[in-house]
């Protein structure tokens, strides 16, 4: 049976490993929300590629608790809280539920309106997005919660999270390799990037090419328990195109987060 998350506890690990953005996945009904293949290909808010890719390297080698989505952000956004902060001007993604993509196609980048027959029969977005919210990312959040207390014994709890963005987004060029990016978690975060340009040179981003609280992600409210620190690794997707380079990847960031953590 397909689920819609999935997630495992490994009591003798702190480190609960996460994945918002893994999959492209359209649950069959929605029906690819009414776009083509062609506009779907090309979408730059489908999901980020590479990423559980990496995902799976690091927790492997790491044996940590882990969690992760297996819908695309085009249905629901896991990494999102209704009603949640948007500090950041050039993105689509800030809300749950999205109403426009960007994708590239022949003639470049362009922005496309999910059809309105798909947010529901009253076209309530603000219906839909609560709905939508309640079936996939309320369990989700619930089951990192519930991980996250059967884990004792340990001074600090980390949330890693791993994403990736696009070199170019909406005429953006980043020029970002990877970022780390951070809220409460400064001091353990400046001890992952230090040690990432130790190892590579590769641009390692300080809470770039975006800020942790640009948006409310999904685990930002847990920053509040003393012992929860949350980091995230935002990789750009240029090098992750093949087997090869995303080992390195993921062997560079695993090395950085053992000798910090």
């Amino acid at each position: 049976m397909t689920k819609n998350h999935y997630s495992r506890l490994r009591k003798n690990s702190n480190v609960l490993l996460t994945c918002e953005h893994a999959s492209r996945r359209i649950p069959a009904k929605y029906k690819n929300l009414g776009l083509s293949k062609e506009i779907l290909n090309g979408a730059k808010d489908l999901y980020d590629p590479g990423s559980i890719e990496v995902f799976r390297i690091l927790e492997g080698k790491l044996k940590s608790n882990y969690l992760y989505s297996n819908v695309s952000r085009l249905v629901v956004d896991y990494n999102r809280m209704i009603d949640g902060a948007n500090n950041k001007k050039n993105t689509f993604h800030a809300s749950v539920l999205k109403t426009n993509l960007l994708t590239e196609i022949i003639n470049g980048e362009q922005i496309v309106d999910i059809p309105i027959n798909y947010f529901g029969n009253n076209k309530d977005f603000s219906r839909e997005e609560k709905n939508r919210f309640t079936e996939y990312v309320s369990p989700y959040l619930e089951d990192g919660k519930k991980i996250l207390s059967k884990i004792n014994g340990f001074e600090k709890k980390y949330i890693i999270m791993i994403h990736s963005f696009f070199p170019t987004y909406n005429g953006d060029v980043r020029k970002v390799d990877i970022g780390v990016l951070y809220s409460k978690s400064k001091n353990i975060s400046k001890k992952i990037i230090k040690n990432l340009r130790k190892n590579t040179n590769l641009k390692i981003g300080d809470n770039s090419p975006w800020k942790m609280t640009d948006v409310d992600g999904i685990f930002s409210g847990l920053e509040k328990e003393e012992e929860i620190e949350i980091i995230a690794f935002d990789i750009n997707n240029k090098h992750l195109k093949n087997k090869k380079d995303i080992n390195k990847i993921a062997i560079l960031i695993h090395k950085s987060l053992i000798d910090s953590l």
